[in-house]
């Protein structure tokens, strides 16, 4: 087969689409688990929290002491939420990104398919041109031997 033929270039920008998509989907897929990642540290630093308030209450506090522990946690509390609503955007992104891949893989793997149905198809026109050519010449032969 030709390899300028507009089927090879269309078969080479689908491989470049494919491997695009495929970049985008790791990094993606690398910042959410980052992100899964930090609002695991976060919620473990919350547990750690408040098993250090649960000890120092039992050993008793000052007011402000108490105060300020409650709005700290308050804080990381929200923390976590904004946490859990940006891995949710960067779940969704993930989807996106993995049926884009999906979809650009599928592409590729048309083509391909259609490059080897065209490959397949001009080599069994070369063959048959080859037997032509063979059954031609043998005829050729055939008929000097048959004048002689």
């Amino acid at each position: 087969m030709q390899q300028h033929s507009p089927l090879v270039t269309l078969r080479e920008l689908a491989q470049n689409a494919a491997e695009k998509a495929a970049s985008r989907l790791a990094q993606i897929q690398q910042s959410h688990q980052q992100m899964e990642q930090q609002l695991t540290a976060l919620m473990n630093y919350q547990d750690e929290y408040r098993t250090r308030l649960n000890n120092t209450l039992s050993s008793g506090m000052s007011c402000s002491t108490w105060q300020n522990y409650q709005q700290f946690m308050k804080t990381l509390e929200m923390a976590i939420e904004q946490h859990k609503l940006q891995l949710n955007q960067w779940k969704k992104r993930l989807e996106q990104a993995l049926s884009q891949w999906q979809e650009k893989q599928q592409r590729l793997n048309a083509f391909d398919t259609l490059q080897q149905r065209a490959e397949h198809n001009l080599k069994l026109h070369q063959n048959r041109m080859e037997q032509k050519q063979m059954d031609e010449y043998a005829q050729r032969g055939a008929q000097r031997r048959m004048k002689q």
